[in-house]
């Protein structure tokens, strides 16, 4: 299986346009791009007709089948749009290779999907996909993180004719933070007004604005990794959105859990004492923690003790008082001021 990047696909298919693709992330700009790339590039090689399927327990496999391998009076050709639940059951996974095994040489499939863990790889539906197109391409349509996202502006800059200072790549990363769309048209809108195709900060600051979206996972992993000004940012734009605070203290209160379990003592302590990190390598793996998560919980657990988790605590179970009986902005405020103790 090959993997690329969104921007990779369009060289990818003037080569060879594959059998099968599996779109993973949920960006609604990278998801709709990538497969409109694809379908471009399938109309040219007569393929005719589209269909787009969600899946879920309701639906017709024997009917879909039927769909897949039915020859219409005006087509010959068909792209099939697969849109999978993040979680597959057994029964699901047993329908989809049934499905993949039915496929003829006339099918183009694309599957969608959330998330694509390594233990997929092994679920039989997908040896089979694997058979039906040994070259089989993954797309990576997740949302570039923070860290990468300077990278995905200057190559779309680039990849538009523009040229873009430091500063003006910087403040469009602000803005637009996990809001690929909303920076596109951002893009579209300054090309249109600057016919020298050039970008600097002022320029770019006309026309912004703040659009970037956040999730309560993102505050959490602001919190583990330290950066109180970026988790209280975080919570802004939450508190803008209307998420409701019950939502980032059960969440948090998860992860906080997660802390203890994995550091779990082995003989007696005291509530000043460090967490102890010594067998956490094994504990990561048996609670089954994403390796990409790793290094934020090990920089979280490095700066707490057992005291101040027990005070932390103790000011959620607070916090969450005053959501329930109050109903005010106060929450926010005592939400920014947790952040901070989470982090310093």
């Amino acid at each position: 299986m090959n993997r690329l990047f969104p921007e990779q696909l369009a060289h990818h298919v003037s080569q060879r346009l594959a059998k099968a693709y599996l779109l993973v992330g949920q960006d609604p700009l990278l998801l709709s791009e990538s497969e409109d790339t694809i379908y471009q590039t399938a109309i040219q090689q007569d393929f005719d007709e589209k269909h787009t399927v969600q899946i879920d327990s309701q639906t017709d496999w024997g009917q879909l089948i039927e769909t897949s391998q039915s020859m219409g009076l005006f087509f010959n050709k068909q792209i099939l749009v697969l849109n999978l639940p993040e979680t597959l059951s057994a029964s699901l996974q047993k329908n989809l290779q049934e499905f993949v095994s039915s496929l003829t040489e006339d099918i183009l499939l694309m599957l969608s999907i959330a998330k694509f863990p390594k233990t997929m790889e092994k679920q039989a539906w997908f040896l089979t996909l694997s058979q039906y197109e040994p070259d089989l391409i993954l797309i990576n349509c997740q949302t570039p993180t923070v860290e990468n996202l300077p990278r995905w502006v200057k190559n779309r800059i680039q990849s538009m004719g523009l040229t873009a200072d430091d500063e003006a790549i910087q403040q469009l990363c602000y803005s637009y933070e996990n809001n690929l769309l909303a920076l596109k048209q951002t893009l579209q809108l300054l090309d249109l007004l600057h016919p020298d195709h050039k970008l600097n900060y002022n320029r770019v600051i006309e026309v912004v604005e703040q659009s970037s979206i956040f999730t309560p996972f993102q505050w959490i992993d602001a919190l583990l990794a330290g950066k109180a000004n970026r988790a209280k940012r975080i919570l802004n734009g939450l508190q803008a959105e209307d998420i409701q605070p019950i939502i980032l203290l059960r969440t948090l209160q998860r992860e906080l859990l997660t802390i203890l379990e994995l550091t779990k003592p082995q003989q007696h302590i005291r509530i000043t004492d460090a967490l102890p990190i010594q067998q956490i390598k094994s504990e990561f793996d048996r609670l089954k923690i994403w390796q990409n998560r790793r290094p934020l919980f090990l920089t979280a657990v490095q700066r707490l003790t057992y005291q101040k988790l027990y005070e932390i605590i103790q000011e959620l179970a607070d916090i969450e008082r005053l959501a329930k009986q109050e109903f005010n902005h106060n929450v926010w405020e005592k939400l920014a001021d947790l952040s901070v103790k989470v982090c310093s």
